[in-house]
């Protein structure tokens, strides 16, 4: 005669008691448990390292790909700035538009100022390593500094928390007063604040993160805070829109000509040079971050988080 078909809770009780009928079996079943979650640790440990040394594979190909294929020549500002953009040490492809404007705008000195260089060295990183420039490299983390300092002998690396009663003196204190080709700011922060105080050095080319969570309208930035911390707060609670970043710099006699298309930095270049490169209104320049534009898609907004959260945001005329 045929047996009825196990009911599905039967099953899976019955299963249960083979796997932890004694306590044995139990230790052997736990560690067998244990073994292959560590093995699959470990799997996974190996993919982490395969990706974080292939993902920059496809831009790097997209990068070939105009250079074969695109005339820079017969593009119109900014295009003609973007297209030659490629990466050798910065975070996205910001190396070769570094790079490119500075072929159209003239480099007096070979120098820099990088403020927030992080290990890699910041936007600088490549034309230290690879251009052999020198510069000034700072950034808040003490350990780090001694690294930039052995990875890159010609700079001098700092170790210093930089605000905006300090700022010019760690430019003039380490040489690098007056006029400088490239002067680039990340620090994830009050970066306005920091921008607008600078007077010790004139860079030709600026570089400034912006914060695209806060859209290509309105001008706002966090407000002034020595001590200010991201972390304390919403991931994308900090920085400066790239609409207030190009009022400040048009106060200082700067120009937005560029903005990389990953969406993170924004490329000024001061008004007296490269007179045949148009300034762009950052509306139409805007680029949005791609996981801001998933973040926003799942339901996320700033200004909503700021609201609720009872934060400052200072809105700029």
């Amino acid at each position: 005669m045929t047996q009825p078909p196990e009911k599905p809770g039967r099953a899976l009780l019955r299963r249960l008691r083979a796997a932890f009928g004694g306590g044995q079996q139990t230790h052997q079943a736990l560690a067998d448990v244990n073994r292959r979650l560590e093995r699959i640790e470990r799997q996974l440990a190996s993919v982490e390292k395969i990706w974080l040394r292939t993902r920059h594979l496809e831009p790097a190909v997209q990068a070939l790909l105009r250079e074969r294929y695109l005339d820079p020549a017969t593009l119109p500002y900014p295009q003609r700035l973007t297209a030659r953009r490629f990466r050798i040490s910065s975070q996205n492809q910001e190396d070769g538009l570094t790079l490119a404007l500075l072929n159209e705008a003239g480099a007096s000195s070979r120098t820099f100022v990088e403020i927030g260089s992080g290990l890699s060295g910041g936007n600088s990183g490549f034309l230290a390593r690879e251009c052999g420039w020198s510069g000034l490299m700072v950034d808040g983390h003490e350990g780090h500094m001694k690294q930039v300092g052995r990875r890159f002998p010609t700079v001098t690396a700092v170790a210093a928390w930089v605000t905006r009663d300090n700022i010019n003196d760690l430019i003039l204190s380490h040489g690098f007063g007056g006029e400088v080709d490239l002067f680039s700011l990340d620090l994830d922060g009050t970066d306005y604040w920091i921008w607008e105080a600078v007077t010790a050095c004139s860079p030709r080319v600026v570089i400034l993160e912006y914060n695209s969570m806060f859209g290509p309208d309105r001008a706002v930035t966090v407000p002034y805070d020595a001590q200010f911390d991201r972390h304390r707060h919403h991931a994308m609670y900090y920085g400066a829109s790239l609409a207030a970043l190009a009022k400040v710099s048009e106060r200082k006699g700067y120009r937005l000509v560029a903005v990389e298309p990953t969406g993170v930095n924004a490329f000024f270049l001061r008004r007296d040079l490269a007179t045949h490169i148009p300034a762009c209104e950052p509306q139409r320049a805007f680029q949005l971050l791609e996981r801001y534009d998933v973040a926003m898609q799942q339901g996320e907004d700033v200004f909503r988080y700021v609201k609720e959260a009872g934060l400052p945001l200072v809105e700029l005329p």
